[in-house]
């Protein structure tokens, strides 16, 4: 089935109307609920009609009862817009609507994370009951959900660091969490960044999960002049084919730092077969490798570093709630550097049309 194309102007104006509206924010998205009460009274309102429609029936026909007014007005039904229209702008104006770029940019005022994201081959493992397929990709996407709050609250710097035998800082400290989320857009857990990937020198490596190096790299991304608003958040499965606590290395680069280290667990513990560049990985027997998310390392990990454990449970960890609710509420840094451009406040093209409103359904119902 074909439908009629719009006309190249009016396709012109939806496109353009679309991304006007995905660049409104608003500082206090919550009041926005308010406006789930206009329902409400229009169904009060209706109840109180009929009530009044039912005590006029008895006294007599409506047609009678309307010319024993003594003040007969004649139906001004377009007024019952006016308050709703005013309800509806005074709820927005409240909200705090922002668009566009404000002249004076503001200071950088939040927390510092550094996201650590796992891409060992372990992470190709596909046993996830909900969301994304792999191990890698719920990563991906968990750091995605983390940019997505960190974006729209503003003032928090980010950077990323992606590891497997070796780790590589994908993304230094910035404010622009635009940029971050085009670099996670491109990252591959197939295909990670040669960086990452054992070398022909690298003989001594024990296995190609090397948590500690990577945490390392992340306390190093940090800047030392703000402890205490610092966080590194680590998104893996936790499995080092190795055991031989490399990690607690970075654990200690952490503390020393002062630096928490809230660890996300991804996969299943039940495990699944590990995936190479080749299929399945088998071992000396002959058989399967199986590869099983290890919560007691990251939870260790975590309390060591007096950060949090967060279990995506099967599928994409919820990591922008995490650290909206967990971690936010601690101290900020303020960056007297780094400018931050801020969106304009545009509360008052709301809260004037919602007086007017108000003003004009008040005159004209007297």
């Amino acid at each position: 089935m074909t439908f009629p194309q719009l006309p190249s102007g009016l396709a012109g104006l939806l496109t353009d109307l679309r991304e006007f509206v995905e660049a409104v924010r608003f500082a206090r998205p919550g009041l926005l609920w308010l406006l789930l009460v206009l329902p409400v009274l229009a169904l009060v309102d209706r109840y109180a009609v009929v009530r009044r429609r039912r005590a006029a029936a008895l006294i007599g026909r409506p047609g009678a009862v309307a010319g024993l007014r003594t003040d007969p007005r004649p139906g001004r039904r377009w007024l019952g817009l006016l308050y709703p229209l005013g309800w509806v702008a005074l709820v927005l104006g409240l909200a705090g609507p922002r668009w566009g770029t404000s002249d004076s940019p503001g200071v950088a005022v939040g927390r510092d994370v550094v996201v650590v994201i796992d891409l060992s081959k372990s992470m190709l493992a596909q046993d996830l009951s909900t969301g994304s397929a792999a191990r890698w990709e719920a990563a991906r996407d968990a750091a995605r959900d983390l940019l997505d709050h960190l974006g729209r609250r503003g003032g928090h710097r980010v950077a990323v660091v992606a590891f497997a035998a070796r780790p590589k800082l994908l993304v230094p400290l910035t404010t622009d969490t635009d940029h971050a989320r085009a670099v996670l857009d491109e990252l591959d857990g197939r295909f990670p960044p040669p960086e990452c990937r054992p070398g022909a020198a690298d003989t001594d490596l024990a296995s190609g999960t090397r948590i500690g190096a990577a945490l390392a790299a992340a306390v190093a991304a940090h800047d030392p002049r703000f402890p205490g608003s610092q966080d590194i958040v680590l998104i893996s499965d936790g499995d080092d084919p190795a055991d031989d606590r490399e990690w607690a290395q970075g654990a200690d680069a952490a503390r020393a730092a002062d630096i928490p280290v809230h660890t996300v667990g991804v996969g299943n513990a039940a495990g699944a077969e590990m995936w190479g560049d080749d299929g399945p990985v088998h071992g000396p027997d002959g058989a399967a490798v199986v590869t099983r998310l290890n919560e007691p390392l990251l939870k260790q990990l975590a309390a060591e570093t007096r950060g949090e454990y967060l279990s995506g449970r099967g599928g994409v960890p919820a990591l922008g709630e995490f650290y909206r609710t967990r971690v936010e509420p601690h101290p900020s840094r303020e960056v007297s550097d780094d400018a931050v451009p801020q969106p304009k406040e545009r509360y008052p093209w709301f809260l004037a049309p919602a007086a007017a409103l108000f003003a004009v359904g008040w005159l004209r119902g007297r």
